[in-house]
């Protein structure tokens, strides 16, 4: 891929090579059980790709969208994993923007005690701003509260789809302080497992795809948060709008998985004997000029975040993100035309696939960014 730095081939081949070897390996079991791709994880940290957005002050790669420091980097991991498994990219999805937040926005003592075990052993984090009734009522008008206590906040709510929530050791939780006008009300916090009135219903999660990626409802039952675990404070988000900084991880997600749909075609057509079908060759050109389009769109929208020069980026990443989505929904219905019927069945990846890109484009918003 032209424009690609050694570093990028370095952590491509290294992903890849956990994609292959581990990923595809386990992602049936794991979609099955509604079970979190671990082995992913773990080989994830063991081969030194886990700490990519974790801060170079502790050992990391320091790389990220939230700090605009190579961002490409871990879009190139979420492409490799998607391309076997869209719940494994996911959740390293979902940790590499955690790190992101805590190596941008974090303080050196927040650094070191939520990052420092990420870095040492691989330690998991979830980040949860949804919950019900969201959508209709906006990104920062949430139910879910902070009431203000000497020394720090009590929480009360529920959050639901919060990824990695049942293996995580820290919690990012999306609350509203009690009181303050929105989006100044609006709050992130740290909450670590076991904490007390923190429930985390992992049999809530029983979605079409993305089983993988299992992310529980959680209940705040008067959950006490200290000052030393809160983000910066009050409307400190709405302000950095580093939201608007964080859809191209699902634009890579669903690149990886059109790809890997493609992978699966070109393998399975010549044992099908329908490789020389002119209709099977023209979509499979055009599958490639699609996929290639994405990515292009993707890699560049990933550039304009880097440095100061970030005009029109985030309008140009909304545009990748809707490209990408739709050109994946696309390559469902034609790969099953030119593989056919059989390869829908459960040894196949292709109905795992079907199935995933279209819940994850769902919660994607896909309609959403194009408006």
């Amino acid at each position: 891929m032209q424009g690609l730095t050694d570093f990028h081939h370095h952590i491509r081949a290294r992903t890849r090579d956990v994609a292959l070897h581990v990923t595809a390996k386990h992602a049936a079991r794991h979609d099955a059980d509604y079970s979190v791709p671990m082995e992913t994880m773990r080989a994830l940290h063991e081969n030194g790709v886990l700490d990519i957005c974790i801060d170079r002050k502790l050992g990391g790669q320091g790389t990220g969208m939230l700090n605009a420091v190579d961002p490409l980097a871990y879009l190139l991991v979420i492409e490799e994993l998607g391309r076997a498994d869209m719940s494994a990219a996911h959740c390293f999805q979902i940790e590499a923007h955690t790190c992101q937040l805590f190596t941008a926005a974090g303080s050196d003592e927040q650094k070191r005690r939520y990052v420092g075990p990420a870095k040492e052993r691989g330690a998991l984090f979830s980040w949860t701003g949804s919950e019900p009734g969201r959508t209709a009522r906006g990104q920062y008008n949430l139910i879910s509260d902070a009431k203000r206590k000497d020394g720090g906040y009590v929480l009360n709510g529920i959050k639901n789809f919060a990824t990695l929530a049942n293996v995580a050791d820290w919690n990012v939780i999306a609350v509203t302080v009690a009181d303050m006008a929105s989006p100044e009300n609006f709050l992130l916090v740290a909450v670590p497992r076991g904490a007390h009135g923190f429930v985390v219903d992992e049999a809530w999660w029983r979605p079409t795809g993305m089983r993988g990626a299992v992310s529980p409802k959680l209940e705040l039952k008067n959950v006490e948060v200290p000052d030393r675990d809160v983000i910066q404070g009050p409307g400190f988000y709405p302000r950095s709008q580093y939201g608007a900084r964080l859809h191209l991880g699902f634009a890579a997600n669903h690149l990886g998985a059109a790809q890997g749909l493609l992978d699966f075609a070109i393998d399975y057509l010549p044992k099908r004997g329908t490789v020389n079908n002119p209709h099977s060759q023209r979509v499979i050109g055009e599958m490639c000029m699609q996929i290639e389009a994405a990515r292009q769109m993707i890699y560049t929208a990933a550039r304009l975040w880097e440095g100061q020069a970030r005009e029109g980026a985030a309008e140009y990443a909304l545009m990748a993100k809707l490209f990408a989505i739709s050109m994946a929904e696309w390559m469902v219905d034609e790969t099953i035309r030119i593989v056919g019927s059989t390869a829908l069945l459960e040894q196949y990846p292709v109905n795992r696939f079907v199935r995933d890109i279209h819940v994850h484009s769902t919660h994607a918003n896909l309609h959403n960014t194009a408006q």
